[in-house]
């Protein structure tokens, strides 16, 4: 991992920075320009095949097949990482960044919604960066939790706190396990060391995929690419191009009847 991103690097610019949306993802070879955090892609990245191996463990994978069902697609197979020194602060929000606002109902947070998909973050280095509000997933916004979002559906504004929020801590090596319908955040005032954190999103192809299902760019899934990969994770990624064209617009996982089909 040291070889791929060094935790020696210092940013030339030490402009502080806010993180952002960070879907797109960054290039590895642009690591530790600014100080800031940084979100790469690792699937069809030259150099990342060694790391790919936690994306099919079967442990994880086990676990996350009881929560959501069976025939398990991964989407979402990322590294969150910033250097010793680096302030992270993004704001409070659910996962939903892709829905425009005017379209985000509270009955997407309604227990009787099934959200498939599912969110791991998995440290190599001790962290405490993940703040959560607990049970949130599948619940709308409470008045307090609205007023802290300040009229927005997206993000509330940096440093706002939010009632009944707390950090997640974690030892390198453990996971935390999540609906990322969850109200949640990052921030770490200071790092005082890396943040190495694999970031992982699943969907089982036995029900519709959500918005979250549309991360991968299937252009580079290529029959080239599919070839170097681990016959588990080569299976995900022929079942996520079947899914894709079975379900090929994102715009229509946040419709109504989609969600509860008659």
């Amino acid at each position: 991992m040291d070889e791929l991103l060094s935790p020696k690097i210092k940013a030339a610019d030490t402009q502080l920075r806010s993180s952002s949306f960070q879907h797109l993802g960054d290039e590895i070879a642009s690591f530790g320009q600014e100080a800031r955090q940084y979100y790469f892609h690792l699937l069809t990245k030259a150099g990342t095949e060694p790391i790919h191996h936690a994306f099919y463990n079967p442990v994880i994978l086990k676990i996350v097949e009881e929560i959501i069902g069976p025939n398990l697609i991964i989407n979402n197979a990322s590294i969150l990482a910033a250097n010793a020194g680096t302030s992270y602060s993004l704001g409070w929000h659910r996962d939903i960044i892709q829905i425009p606002q005017d379209e985000i109902e509270d009955w997407m947070f309604s227990k009787e919604r099934f959200h498939n998909s599912v969110q791991i973050n998995l440290p190599l280095v001790d962290e405490n960066s993940l703040w959560i509000v607990p049970r949130s997933h599948n619940r709308p916004n409470t008045p307090e939790e609205n007023e802290v979002f300040q009229g927005s559906k997206h993000y509330a504004p940096l440093g706002a706190e939010m009632p009944g929020g707390v950090p997640v801590h974690l030892k390198a090596g453990q996971a935390v396990i999540y609906n990322n319908n969850l109200i949640h955040r990052g921030y770490t005032k200071t790092m005082e060391v890396p943040r190495r954190t694999l970031h992982m999103g699943y969907h089982s192809a036995a029900y519709p995929p959500t918005w979250h299902f549309y991360l991968l760019n299937a252009s580079l899934l290529t029959p080239e690419y599919l070839e170097t990969l681990n016959p588990t994770m080569r299976r995900m990624m022929n079942e996520y191009l079947e899914c894709k064209q079975q379900y090929p617009n994102m715009s229509d996982t946040w419709k109504y009847d989609y969600n509860f089909p008659e």
